[in-house]
């Protein structure tokens, strides 16, 4: 895989406190993919959770079922998975990239949530999905939550609804809001229809878009049993 977004000082230390500031719905989004997981996933079953960050993604799943999953959480920055092993002990974490994984044994189940818009579609977009893939059971799913370009030419129309929305809502500041959208028109964002093109290149047979809002889509990808 290319390059890898790692979160490192300040920026893993204050990451768990601001992801929902800057994601619209993010509470109801990590309760729209527990439920997912609840859904796919067998009872005992294992989940790799890709890009774990401080393990916060998981704490609608834990709280309703805390002892159901074997989960497994990888991420390439030490800081944050250093926070994740103090604040959730039912998970377990690795400090890796999904290539540094061994193929077996193989998972029922995965998330890449909030990761793919920092990884250029130079390729390393589609290996890092082929590497999920090849770490599922046939029959297995990903759900993929992403930053993408949600308009087929986005104006100012999406500018402003999402600087709305974090103003009115989520209690930004002017001059940190502004800093925070050149950041967002920075990252590598693709419409919805290369999406299903990777998917279908790292060889997953079905996809469904599960949810969209403003930026923020998300997206199950099966593989074949």
């Amino acid at each position: 895989m290319g390059h890898v977004e790692r979160f490192e000082g300040e920026r893993a230390q204050i990451y768990e406190r601001r992801i929902s500031k800057m994601i619209p719905f993010y509470d109801g989004i990590m309760e729209l993919v527990a439920t997912e997981l609840l859904a796919i996933t067998p009872e005992s079953g294992n989940i790799l959770s890709v890009g774990c960050g401080t393990g916060g993604d998981f704490k609608s799943l834990l709280k309703i079922a805390p002892e159901r999953f074997s989960i497994t959480g990888i991420d390439p920055s030490p800081e944050m998975i250093e926070q994740a092993v103090r604040k959730y002990k039912e998970i377990h974490f690795e400090c890796k990239t999904v290539d540094q994984l061994p193929l077996d044994p193989k998972f029922h189940s995965a998330t890449l949530l909030l990761v793919l818009h920092f990884i250029e579609d130079d390729g390393g977009k589609l290996s890092l999905l082929k590497e999920i893939y090849d770490r599922l059971r046939p029959g297995g799913s990903l759900i993929l939550f992403d930053l993408f370009k949600s308009m087929p030419e986005e104006d100012d129309t999406l500018h402003s609804y999402v600087r709305s929305y974090l103003l009115q809502f989520k209690g930004w500041e002017e001059e940190a809001l502004t800093q925070y959208l050149k950041r967002f028109y920075e990252l590598h964002r693709i419409p919805e229809s290369r999406y299903l093109e990777l998917f279908k290149e790292a060889g997953f047979s079905r996809v469904q878009r599960k949810f969209q809002a403003f930026h923020v889509g998300g997206w199950m990808a099966t593989k074949k049993a």
